[in-house]
């Protein structure tokens, strides 16, 4: 099992991972005669994107993609780039730049800044409240309608685990395989299910979820 690279999200200049989301994002890339095929462990969909947020909504901006046939056509009048086995830093990955392709969303989006390595799962994506800076983003339509910091919230939990495990680790279930399943899911009721119910619940319920 590795840890995978997400898509990221640049908002005001800051960068951050996905770390939880409503509805999937409506991108793929066959849809431009590009089939995804993964070079590694850590990222079993062949490719990532990042995408820029602002009022106006998010847009595409960067897709790091490796093609199954090797073949890379331009996307948005855009040409790929790298791959080349000396270009480490896309992990063997192409590179399509600045590629401004608007995505019309519906949903929330969770995402955090910050990593704490003490948390750090060597298997899927990392937990939400593993960040120092957690925000929710709400779109509808497009539009981005609002935001929500969620990091004292984060920052709580984490005081709990520590109190109720005395290890700074993350709560491991006793059912193996949901917590395996769960570790590469990024559906937001599976990741961020604590957001909601933590002020109504009492420790150590809580950590039976």
């Amino acid at each position: 099992m590795t840890a995978q690279i997400g898509d990221r999200f640049i908002f005001r200049g800051n960068n951050y991972s996905i770390v939880a989301i409503s509805t999937p994002i409506k991108f793929n890339p066959i849809q431009f005669g590009i089939t995804p095929l993964s070079l590694g462990t850590a990222c079993w969909a062949g490719y990532w994107c990042e995408y820029d947020i602002s009022k106006e909504g998010i847009v595409l901006k960067n897709l790091y993609i490796n093609s199954k046939d090797n073949n890379y056509p331009p996307i948005n009048g855009v040409e790929a780039e790298g791959g080349e086995d000396k270009d480490f830093k896309y992990m063997g990955h192409h590179l399509y730049k600045n590629i401004g392709i608007p995505v019309k969303y519906t949903g929330k989006i969770l995402v955090g800044k910050d990593f704490l390595r003490e948390y750090y799962i060597h298997m899927g994506y990392q937990r939400a409240w593993a960040y120092q800076t957690l925000v929710e983003f709400i779109f509808e339509d497009g539009s981005l309608l609002d935001t929500v910091d969620h990091s004292q919230m984060a920052e709580k939990l984490r005081e709990e685990m520590k109190k109720n495990t005395g290890k700074p680790k993350p709560y491991i279930e006793q059912d193996i395989p949901r917590f395996v399943k769960n570790s590469f899911s990024l559906d937001i009721d599976v990741k961020a299910w604590w957001m909601k119910p933590y002020a109504e619940q009492k420790i150590p319920d809580f950590f039976k979820k």
